[in-house]
């Protein structure tokens, strides 16, 4: 219009038609990421990703699946069912991050954002190549994992989300007690449930702190390296490997204690002759035990707060003993990552932290 301000069409919304069931389904694989699910989507239909993606709502870009995650909403979520002939129950049991605690705000129509970068805390781990083959699957698929790392018990080996030239994986057949120990892990996990995961997390950065000062380390984390024949990685890809045994029997030793003080049962006297025995299976480490005990201290007063009151969740009786997960993270899914689980702040590969010789002497005397 002349002399007037020119007006710009309003943007419709995309008005979306039914969706209709994909003439050919790949098979569901328990933990997969979202992004991996949708590439052998995608692939074995001869389209794109972002085709794919297209046909289930509004979104951003499609990225490499190794990389980062996609995430849905729940409309979107609908028409993705629909598409592979599913129902929504189905595909949120196999795919972690579809499920309600992951999907998208957004309910003006289906979405999906696929973001460019790494969301924190977000660990996609290529799994296993022969187990992929015998399941006649794609080698590139990645799964959603708690940790950086995963272990395939069946093919030993270690897995991890590390993209370091010349190693996609790491052969444990030189260090069978790493398998062994992951089977006490997860018989620990099934046995304690959700208790039983956090205190594994603790161990875990418990012994991030002896790594990240090489004197507090036990020898046979060096010596456990030293088996490796040809390329390893960086000292922070074979950390939590070289630390698993380890990890895992202090994991059993923490949930010792924490079950007896859930329960009301621990008192001053038992607490200073748990500190003890584990100085013990310090030294037996070959650990300077006044030293590797202050990672340990710390743990200990974090969980030193009154045990629950009346009508409080305590641990069950019986063969399955379950034990609660620790406050603040009572209510953490049970995808929650290790490293936000953790009680105790250290992480692999973080700078050594100062010892306070007050606190050295502290717990030395208690022990």
């Amino acid at each position: 219009m002349a002399g007037g301000r020119v007006r710009r069409p309003t943007r419709r919304a995309r008005v979306f038609r039914e969706p209709a069931r994909l003439p050919r389904q790949v098979r569901l694989i328990s933990g997969e990421s979202t992004g991996s699910f949708i590439g052998r989507l995608a692939a074995l239909n001869g389209i794109s990703p972002g085709e794919l993606l297209g046909l289930v709502g509004d979104g951003t870009k499609a990225q490499p699946p190794q990389f980062t995650e996609v995430y849905l909403n729940a409309m979107a979520l609908e028409r993705l069912a629909v598409m592979t002939g599913r129902g929504r129950e189905v595909l949120q049991r196999a795919l972690p991050n579809l499920r309600d605690h992951h999907l998208l705000d957004e309910s003006s129509g289906p979405v999906w954002r696929w973001p460019q970068w790494e969301a924190k805390g977000v660990f996609l781990v290529r799994a296993c190549d022969l187990c992929a083959a015998a399941k006649r699957m794609a080698s590139d698929v990645y799964v959603v994992s708690v940790t950086r790392w995963r272990v395939c018990a069946r093919h030993g080996r270690w897995l991890d989300n590390l993209r370091e030239a010349g190693v996609s994986w790491l052969p444990l057949r030189e260090v069978p007690e790493v398998v062994e120990a992951h089977r006490q892990r997860v018989l620990l996990e099934r046995r304690l449930g959700g208790g039983g995961r956090a205190l594994f997390a603790d161990a875990l950065h418990i012994a991030s702190f002896w790594w990240n000062i090489p004197a507090l380390s036990p020898p046979v984390w060096f010596e456990r390296r030293d088996r490796f024949r040809g390329p390893v990685g960086s000292d922070l890809r074979v950390a939590p490997l070289v630390c698993y045994p380890e990890v895992v029997h202090l994991a059993y030793v923490l949930a010792a204690r924490e079950r007896r003080r859930m329960r009301g049962t621990w008192s001053t006297e038992t607490d200073k002759a748990w500190l003890r025995r584990v100085g013990d299976l310090l030294e037996e480490w070959q650990m300077p035990a006044a030293l590797a005990l202050v990672a340990v201290d710390i743990w200990r007063q974090r969980h030193s707060t009154p045990p629950p009151g009346t009508g409080a969740t305590r641990p069950s009786q019986g063969r399955s003993r379950r034990l609660p997960v620790p406050l603040p993270h009572q209510d953490a899914p049970a995808d929650t990552h290790l490293e936000h689980l953790a009680c105790v702040p250290w992480r692999f590969g973080d700078e050594p932290p100062a010892l306070d010789d007050t606190q050295v002497w502290s717990v030395a005397g208690q022990a």
